[in-house]
């Protein structure tokens, strides 16, 4: 059977170049900016503290080169953990003078810090001494405040939506969070039209509230180029030969059970010649995770590799030397695995689902994330089609160089100008700044016209 065939790509929005920024020049009016900086202080690395350093590092960048966030102080408010080994401000380092890092106290921080009620009124406290003319948070938690206008960051509502995350702890604690933002946020920004699609649903917030940013890609995803293509981690994680690359903790939504089962006929073809590997990196102990016992179980163990913890240079060394990358989950609100393999020069398969569309768009393979039948056989196509996934590689390069931090950072300035603005609309400026101009579109943000 052709399962190549019968996964067309169908045509998405935003058109390519919908996502390159349009001057505005409110973004260049000068604005007090008090950042949640939390995420910037932390060892552990998720989508948020992904985001969040991504975006520091492009303002500081435009800030060096005379670009439009010169034109704003930034004052990042962060939370020190009673765990100093938990702690890591390097991101601080070298800012240029416009950036004020600020420390609000020390805190134990057990699983529900981020919404400890003692963190969010210290936040409180110190936007009453800073008198920001903004607040941006990189995640849904804010604090209950008016003291100015508060634009937190949706990146998925999988702990509103997929069934094994809603009944997690964790997802108890977002749902509160999110309500908490409904409440007082005054905008949002969404990581993709997917998620402020599932937000309006949900939580009935006005489509002219949400603005779609998308994630960028760090420089460190690239070809191989004169870079080795087998680097060191190959050799210490024994991987050799041609291997599947799947990039994620063992959580839930991975669908890393299913993806197993499909692995397993495909190992089963006889038409391979040489049965890849199941290479896996993410954060977790993968010995204590569900997937390797249902490895161990099934005998398949020895096919499997576990890759913990990556920096980011190894894991793009994974993506350059994989046959193929293959995302397989059962939710995503962006899909930062899809967009590094491509930047990677990489082949992609993936759950047919709209937020991997709006990234991928005819640059992947498509499956039902809940057929391990069509699983198998689409990686199993792509296995034995070496000129298709030459196709798919220079689709997926071209697809990856349209997102940028630097676009983001452009983006996320023209959205918090834009409340700004709406919470102003005399245009008389806030704490001597000069007057902003009247926007375009009343209500709506530069942001949301250039990425939908």
């Amino acid at each position: 059977m052709n399962t190549l065939a019968t996964t067309p790509a169908r045509t998405v929005r935003p058109r390519p170049e919908k996502l390159t920024p349009t001057p505005d020049s409110r973004s260049n009016t000068p604005m007090i900016i008090a950042i949640d900086a939390r995420p910037l202080v932390t060892r552990q690395v998720g989508g948020a503290e992904q985001r969040a350093r991504n975006l520091l590092a492009a303002w500081a960048a435009s800030s060096r080169a005379g670009g439009a966030a010169g034109a704003h102080e930034f004052h990042l408010i962060y939370a020190r953990p009673d765990d100093d080994d938990a702690f890591d401000d390097s991101s601080f380092a070298e800012l240029p003078w416009n950036f004020h890092p600020l420390e609000i106290g020390r805190f134990a921080m057990p699983l529900p810090f981020p919404t400890g009620s003692r963190v969010l009124n210290a936040l409180s406290r110190a936007l009453a001494r800073v008198r920001p003319d903004v607040y941006h948070a990189f995640t849904p938690v804010i604090p209950r405040t008016r003291l100015c206008p508060v634009v937190p960051t949706l990146h998925d509502l999988s702990y509103e939506l997929d069934p094994l995350v809603r009944r997690t702890r964790e997802a108890r604690i977002l749902r509160r969070a999110a309500a908490a933002s409904v409440r007082f946020a005054d905008r949002f920004i969404a990581v993709s039209s997917q998620t402020k699609s599932d937000a309006e649903a949900i939580y009935r917030i006005p489509p002219a509230k949400i603005d779609v940013i998308y994630n960028g890609i760090d420089p460190v995803f690239q070809p191989a180029a004169d870079l080795p293509v087998r680097a060191k981690i190959h050799a210490e994680n024994d991987i050799n030969g041609p291997y599947i690359l799947a990039v994620g903790a063992d959580i839930p939504r991975r669908n890393y059970a299913r993806m197993l089962l499909a692995m397993r006929r495909v190992w089963a073809s006889p038409d391979l010649r040489r049965p890849p590997l199941w290479v896996l990196a993410g954060r977790d102990d993968w010995k204590m995770s569900d997937l390797y016992a249902e490895a161990r179980a099934a005998g398949v163990l020895d096919k499997l590799r576990f890759v913990a913890g990556p920096a980011n240079a190894e894991l793009a060394s994974l993506y350059r030397a994989a046959t193929l990358t293959c995302c397989a989950s059962s939710f995503e609100g962006f899909g930062l695995s899809v967009l590094e393999s491509m930047a990677c020069g990489t082949a992609v398969c993936c759950s047919d689902m709209r937020s991997l569309r709006e990234v991928a768009n005819d640059a992947a393979v498509y499956f039902p994330h809940d057929d391990a039948d069509a699983m198998g056989q689409v990686i199993a196509g792509l296995l034995e089609d070496a000129e298709y996934r030459r196709q798919l590689k220079y689709r997926g390069l071209y697809r990856a160089s349209l997102f940028t931090w630097a676009t983001a950072a452009d983006l996320t300035l023209q959205s918090l100008a834009a409340v700004v603005q709406h919470q102003n609309p005399t245009g008389h400026a806030f704490k001597g700044h000069p007057a902003a101009p009247a926007a375009d579109r009343p209500g709506e943000s530069p942001a949301s016209r250039t990425s939908h």
